[in-house]
């Protein structure tokens, strides 16, 4: 009896060290933090959360620099008015600062900050519905791919531009609008498959779009307009500029630069595709009636645009991000990922 008894024992303990193996272990469902509710500040609820948690951030005004460094969602509760800014007293540093795969921001006002959000080395983040002003730079992107900039307000970005690229590859830039900053968006030593799409950059004093050391990006259907210029290209290939809105820039696309670069580094700018783009001080005909130009708007002694169009394209304009509007957005978003994952459980069970 004792034997048997002794069998049962370990063919009990055999049968749950498979299933621990076969089995994966049972993860905790993702939570919500609330600040200040569970946390006075929002690095200690940062540094709290579990990977997939939400950290939801109730209207205030927060003097941190976060670092944010699993991943994780940062929520803000109204954007006019849950506030973070940089410790200015203190030397401009940066608010927050993304340093893991899986992260999202939004919600924010974020405020006085060498720059506002920072990404270093990391894919799959997504900023988006954002307001960032009184920052020396905006949005820095470095050596990151994959990442979503979408649908964040830019104002008095005084230093440098409102959006860099650096070292970045394959990411979303779209639905952003820049206003009165130093420099619009610049992707710098950013190759392969970069998109700027559908923002809407006004009253630049520097270069609204700028490509530097950087191929085979798309910059197609933005609206460029009251800038000091539209765009520059320097020592770039094989990108396509295409339907664009160029309006009331003092430059469009400027020469002197493109000339002397040339000449230094052998460089044969004419490998970029920049086509059927509007310019405001296009002054050809369409006698077809086509839409697009009998003539070539000729850009610099490099490059002209071979098909002007000669009417603006429509590029959708975000709304006013209102008080009330990130939390319901939060929440349907929340509710729909519950029933997808209960229906997807099902459908596992039942098959």
């Amino acid at each position: 009896m004792r034997k048997v008894i002794e069998f049962a024992l370990i063919s009990l303990l055999f049968f749950i060290w498979v299933a621990i193996l076969i089995y994966p272990t049972v993860k905790a469902e993702p939570k919500t933090i609330v600040v200040p509710d569970d946390f006075a500040s929002i690095q200690e609820a940062i540094d709290s959360a579990l990977d997939g948690d939400t950290v939801y951030v109730k209207s205030g005004e927060y003097h941190e620099n976060l670092g944010i460094h699993k991943p994780i969602s940062l929520v803000g509760e109204n954007v006019d008015t849950t506030i973070i800014d940089g410790n200015p007293s203190e030397g401009f540093r940066i608010p927050i600062t993304i340093g893991s795969d899986n992260v999202s921001v939004s919600g924010f006002k974020i405020l006085y900050g060498q720059n506002g959000i920072g990404v270093g080395e990391v894919k799959f983040c997504s900023i988006s519905g954002n307001r960032i002003a009184g920052n020396q730079h905006g949005i820095v992107l470095f050596n990151s791919s994959y990442c979503n900039v979408t649908k964040n307000y830019f104002e008095l970005i005084g230093l440098s531009s409102a959006i860099q690229l650096n070292h970045a590859y394959n990411n979303l830039v779209s639905g952003n609008y820049i206003n009165n900053c130093t420099e619009g968006i610049q992707i710098w030593q950013s190759s392969n498959n970069n998109t700027i799409t559908e923002n809407t950059i006004t009253n630049c004093d520097d270069v609204a779009i700028r490509l530097q050391y950087t191929d085979n990006n798309t910059i197609a259907r933005n609206d460029v307009s009251n800038s000091g210029t539209g765009t520059t290209i320097y020592v770039a290939n094989n990108n396509t500029i295409t339907k664009n809105n160029y309006i009331n820039n003092l430059e469009q696309f400027p020469s002197g630069e493109w000339e002397w670069y040339a000449k230094t580094f052998g460089y044969n700018g004419s490998q970029n595709i920049i086509t059927q783009n509007y310019f405001s001080d296009y002054n050809g005909t369409d006698i077809d009636g086509d839409g697009i130009g009998d003539t070539p708007y000729i850009l610099n002694d490099e490059n002209q645009d071979n098909n002007p169009l000669m009417k603006t394209i429509e590029v959708p304009v975000i709304p006013e991000l209102s008080s009330w509007m990130i939390l319901p957005a939060f929440l349907i978003i929340t509710f729909l990922a519950i029933i997808f994952r209960k229906n997807y459980s099902m459908n596992l069970f039942e098959n």
